[in-house]
């Protein structure tokens, strides 16, 4: 089949996929049926908005095919309010329960952020689940050389993180890059990809809030983030080749505590013009 197929007898000619289409590769025909343009399989993003976007279903795409796109269902649809309580209610989880998260959970988890938009729908994140606690306490005990060498080598930046502080406390609780979650999810790309840390970000915050709704909670990993692409005795720990970047680092696990309110943040500084 060409990249896009319309069946004309169901067509209703409406021009929504025509309006919709990113790049403007389907066109209106003086009969009213659409076409797509000459050279679209070589420029289309594969996005699926043109399949998605009918109202009658009349159109198909080879890459995003119409059969394997699922209908939204109204009665599942968030209200709100109850996406506000959400997004004001998620916190950043630093105590979690000694109970690992099945594989099945993440994937589950995984399958729900890689649906998070991705420039030019590249969707070249990669995702390394580590769920050993051996590696986990690898990864702890390499944390602690990093300050030790920080500390070190970089005494400005040392002084910024107070890591004077944060290796006796590393030293006395092993904990302070990854609070004895049990799983690290680890974002990364193999190519030279422009906006990957912010479809990272985009990705890892799809994950966050739905890991939220079952009762899973996270937390960035930032200086985990930092030693993956600084630190090369972690990117080894990690098998990290030369030609992986990463691009975001989140703890999971289950809550051992549960919050009940929702703390008060500052008001939005907004600019209108």
């Amino acid at each position: 089949m060409s990249v896009i197929e319309i069946n004309k007898e169901m067509c209703n000619q409406c021009g929504i996929c025509v309006a919709e289409c990113p790049l403007h590769l389907i066109t209106s025909q003086v009969e009213g049926i659409p076409q797509q343009r000459e050279g679209t399989d070589a420029v289309c993003l594969r996005c699926g908005h043109c399949v998605v976007v009918c109202p009658v279903g009349a159109l198909d795409h080879r890459d995003v095919p119409l059969r394997e796109s699922l209908k939204v269902q109204d009665s599942l649809r968030v209200t709100p309010e109850g996406c506000a309580q959400l997004l004001k209610s998620r916190r950043s989880i630093r105590v979690f329960k000694n109970e690992p998260v099945s594989r099945e959970v993440i994937t589950r988890l995984i399958e729900n952020a890689r649906y998070a938009p991705t420039g030019h729908n590249s969707q070249e994140l990669e995702w390394l689940v580590i769920d050993s606690r051996k590696e986990l306490n690898r990864i702890e005990e390499l944390g602690t050389d990093w300050i030790r060498w920080v500390i070190k080598n970089q005494p400005q930046t040392a002084e910024m993180f107070n890591m004077n502080l944060m290796l006796k406390q590393q030293e006395k609780h092993h904990n302070e890059f990854l609070r004895h979650a049990p799983v690290l999810i680890i974002t990364q790309t193999t190519k030279e990809k422009q906006m990957a840390v912010i479809d990272s970000a985009t990705a890892l915050g799809y994950l966050d809030l739905a890991a939220n709704t079952m009762g899973l909670g996270t937390c960035w990993a930032g200086f985990v983030y930092i030693m993956a692409n600084t630190f090369p005795p972690v990117k080894t720990a990690l098998s990290l080749t030369e030609a992986h970047t990463t691009t975001g680092c989140m703890m999971l696990g289950y809550n051992k505590f549960k919050y009940q309110r929702i703390p008060v943040r500052r008001e939005p500084r907004i600019v209108w013009r």
